[in-house]
């Protein structure tokens, strides 16, 4: 049966940038499609911007601009899409709804890591619909109800009796902050900070290039054993992430007496740990297959079994390949300057909320 439009209706996606404009652009054609497969009478259309926001404290701080700015537009319904973390009176905050200005605000980490661009833009698109029926006169709609918060076991809805938010969705589980923290790892995409580490493991692979052709360097691996230099890789890696961290200032030190800024401190800080660790492992990988094939080309078998004293296979090559790698990444990559500070900036929420305020602050 042909749809039946009585009008048009404008849905205003208004993202930060960084994580969630990249989201937007990549799923706005399908929450318009959502919204028009559940609305027969209207047909919708998703606009979509781009600009800085303060998230960090929830909805109600920022509901006064952002209702400017959506009657400035024209927009019948508003969803804003933050990557940042919202704890609120012990909760984690998945969504909020002021239904009196037709805006809502979704937290991107707090529906995880799985499924990441199906849950939000369902999510979104739930919630548009949901507020329009609210104030629709031909929708006889008893109670707001986006389904896909509503019917999650993992989320619960706060029901807010006063002040300009209706209703607040918040994690249900026990392993919310897990889930947050997962959120937030992919939210922050650590693949991406090899990019960001171009110069320095351009200065390992310069360091790994001498030391591979030191047959100290083959003695010392054929000594060490997997134990070992599986440790000395751990010792490669923690000491890059610690020389990043202290390099560029990411770790927060909270304010002692408010809970809330110890918490998301300790968030930040997790999620900067473990993104840098990613980050520096997958750079890590990249440098030992890379030695590896140049050692397989520039070793000759013979005077690695005579510098060892015993015959040599395959293993052997791993060793030294495995061994350089760690040594490399030390004495080469923590001496260098890296291809971009953004690209290790992007991996701290803190910096992350500190330059959105003070864009949020310039542009008043």
């Amino acid at each position: 049966m042909p749809k039946i439009s009585t009008g048009a209706r404008t849905l205003g996606v208004l993202a930060e940038p960084e994580v969630t404009a990249e989201f937007a652009e990549r799923n706005g054609r399908e929450v318009g499609h959502l919204l028009n497969l559940a609305d027969e009478r209207h047909d919708w259309s998703v606009i979509i911007e781009y600009q800085d926001f303060t998230a960090g404290n929830g909805l109600a701080p920022m509901l006064d601009s952002l209702a400017a700015h959506r009657i400035r537009r024209a927009w019948d319904v508003m969803v804003c899409l933050t990557d940042l973390p919202i704890r609120l009176e012990g909760r984690t905050v998945v969504a909020e709804v002021a239904l009196g200005e037709s805006i809502s605000l979704v937290s991107v980490p707090a529906l995880g890591a799985v499924n990441i661009d199906r849950r939000v833009r369902t999510a979104v698109a739930d919630l548009a619909w949901a507020i329009h029926r609210h104030f629709d006169p031909d929708d006889d709609i008893s109670e707001f109800g986006p389904p896909s918060l509503h019917q999650s076991r993992r989320i619960e809805t706060a029901v807010i009796d006063d002040g300009p938010i209706g209703f607040r969705y918040v994690s249900a589980t026990r392993l919310g902050r897990g889930r947050l923290l997962a959120g937030m790892l992919r939210a922050n995409r650590p693949w991406r900070l090899v990019f960001g580490l171009r110069s320095a493991m351009a200065a390992a692979i310069a360091t790994g290039a001498f030391a591979l052709v030191t047959n100290t360097i083959w003695q010392l691996a054929d000594l060490l054993g997997a134990p070992r230099l599986a440790l000395l890789m751990v010792l490669s890696i923690s000491s890059m992430v610690f020389w990043i961290i202290t390099q560029h200032d990411l770790w927060e030190s909270p304010r002692r007496n408010d809970p809330i800024e110890r918490y998301k401190a300790s968030l930040y800080n997790s999620s900067t740990v473990w993104s840098l660790i990613i980050g520096v492992l997958i750079s890590y990988l990249l440098l030992l297959v890379a030695v590896m094939l140049a050692a397989a080309f520039t070793i000759d078998d013979g005077l690695l079994a005579q510098t060892l004293q015993h015959p040599v296979a395959v293993w052997d090559f791993a060793e030294v390949a495995w061994m350089t790698t760690s040594a490399a990444l030390i004495g080469g990559a923590l001496g260098s300057g890296f291809e971009s500070k953004d690209d290790i900036l992007r991996a701290a929420y803190g910096q992350r909320e500190r330059h959105r305020r003070q864009s949020v602050a310039e542009g008043e």
